[in-house]
């Protein structure tokens, strides 16, 4: 992966892989499409995305080599498809513990409101612009485990988080009318909730209640964590007037950050 991690791998495409390196992500998606790779190839990877933040970066990574294989070898693959292969990846050939937004999120790009159960429904959402402030909170966390951690609970039924999962749920609803009726005030009360939520659940930290604070005291309409939570990023709604100040309050915590406009 070049100059991030200075590693790099070589093997002929009729050997046994193992996914024991910092390129299984990659081998592994060669092994799903081996049949329409009929010549060897190079492949260079240098990326920007934090690792362990909550940004999904491993399954932007499959994602794009999905697609640079799939394009240099003459197949193609619909949205969904992609996404699903992707998913079927890092569950059955990695066993990695994952659901399938992440996958689908990313294959289908903008703004969308994903169900994802065994057949996923993607709908795109017309919104015209989408104003974010994105900032790493540079704490590491172990997804697996706090999804082994969740999953360990919910089975067990405890009524805490699975109430608060049923309020969280409730909210993405909210969200998404608000999404689509262009009201940014109350999509902001919903990402504050559902933020309240995570507290409830247990999958906050004292930093990311900070940079949440934060964003807001510096006109942030809404801010809460990404991923699973436990450390990494997280995300701020900013009317455009807002977006550099609330930028600067959070690099004042020695945090990367990042300004978008999510387009249609």
């Amino acid at each position: 992966m070049g100059k991030d991690i200075d590693f790099q791998e070589e093997f002929r495409l009729g050997d046994e892989l193992s996914y024991d390196t910092p390129l299984k992500y990659l081998k592994a998606v060669f092994h799903r499409l081996r049949e329409t790779v009929d010549r060897g190839f190079e492949a260079r990877v240098s990326s920007q995305i934090p690792v362990s933040a909550g940004l999904s970066s491993s399954t932007a990574l499959c994602i794009a080599f999905i697609r640079v294989l799939s394009q240099a070898y003459g197949s193609s693959l619909s949205a969904a498809e992609t996404a699903e292969l992707s998913y079927l990846i890092e569950r059955e050939d990695l066993d990695i513990e994952c659901g399938r937004m992440d996958q689908y999120a990313i294959a289908f790009g903008g703004v969308t409101y994903i169900e994802t159960g065994g057949l996923p429904r993607v709908e795109k959402l017309s919104v015209g612009s989408l104003p974010i402030v994105v900032a790493d909170t540079q704490e590491k966390h172990d997804t697996q485990q706090l999804q082994k951690w969740l999953r360990g609970r919910l089975s067990q039924g405890d009524p805490v988080l699975w109430d608060s999962l049923l309020r969280v749920a409730d909210l993405v609803e909210k969200g998404k009318q608000a999404l689509l009726q262009g009201d940014f005030v109350s999509l902001g009360r919903w990402m504050n909730q559902q933020q309240e939520e995570e507290k409830l659940m247990g999958t906050s930290t004292e930093r990311l209640e900070l940079f949440c604070d934060m964003a807001r005291e510096a006109g942030a309409l809404g801010a809460k964590q990404m991923g699973a939570g436990g450390g990494g990023c997280m995300i701020a709604l900013c009317p455009q007037s807002g977006e550099k100040d609330v930028q600067s309050v959070l690099e004042s915590q020695s945090a990367p950050t990042w300004a978008f406009e999510v387009v249609e």
